[in-house]
């Protein structure tokens, strides 16, 4: 396990790359909506086989209130030691998201959202994380403990994408979600809760497939 830092780095360089992708793709307009999920998807997949082994590849503050709260963060049961790491990790997934953003100029989502469409986005945030919950091994989503994580978690999130895109949702992550109401998105307040309780959740799921130890 590398140390805080070095892992608050690493989250922070693969959520910039994240939302890199996420605004390259946005500008992608004459591209069918397939290309740029995909492209997103894809994204994703590269990251977590990138990241997965130092840092976890989560990306998202959400997913490491999950692994917070089930006391797998920092590979200690220690509630201080993984508090300090969840709040290190959002910190720098917040911070790298925000500049990923900030990379190139695009029209960030807004609101207010529809009930059906608030409820749309909370449950596909659910099923995401339900998703990086049953591929990870300690708190990471890791390739090497099982080795099609990045596959089933980049084109279950390119499949919730397409599916979200007729509700107009598929933000799925409290830190995309804060910038774009920094960039004066309104009507996103629901959205974030939803996003937030999603993980949290998440930390009283059952885990689906016996963990595997990583060497």
């Amino acid at each position: 396990m590398r140390s805080l830092f070095e892992r608050m780095i690493l989250e922070l360089l693969g959520s910039f790359c994240l939302a890199y992708a996420v605004v390259t793709s946005l500008s992608l307009r004459a591209a069918p909506d397939f290309v740029c999920f995909s492209s997103i998807g894809l994204a994703l997949v590269l990251l977590i086989h990138l990241f997965g082994r130092s840092s976890g590849a989560h990306f998202n503050p959400s997913v490491s209130l999950m692994f917070f709260g089930q006391g797998t963060l920092a590979n200690s049961q220690a509630f201080w030691s993984n508090l300090i790491s969840f709040l290190g990790y959002a910190s720098a997934q917040t911070c790298g998201i925000w500049l990923g953003f900030h990379s190139r100029s695009f029209v960030p989502p807004s609101g207010p959202f529809s009930l059906r469409s608030t409820l749309v986005e909370f449950g596909m945030t659910l099923i995401l994380f339900w998703l990086i919950h049953a591929w990870s091994d300690e708190g990471r989503i890791c390739p090497e403990a099982r080795p099609l994580s990045g596959f089933v978690v980049g084109s279950g999130l390119t499949s919730l994408l397409l599916l979200g895109f007729a509700d107009s949702v598929g933000i799925l992550n409290p830190a995309f979600t804060l910038v774009f109401m920094g960039l004066g998105s309104n009507g996103l307040e629901q959205i974030l809760i939803l996003q937030l309780l999603a993980g949290v959740a998440m930390i009283f799921a059952p885990k689906p497939m016996a963990a595997n130890s990583v060497s």
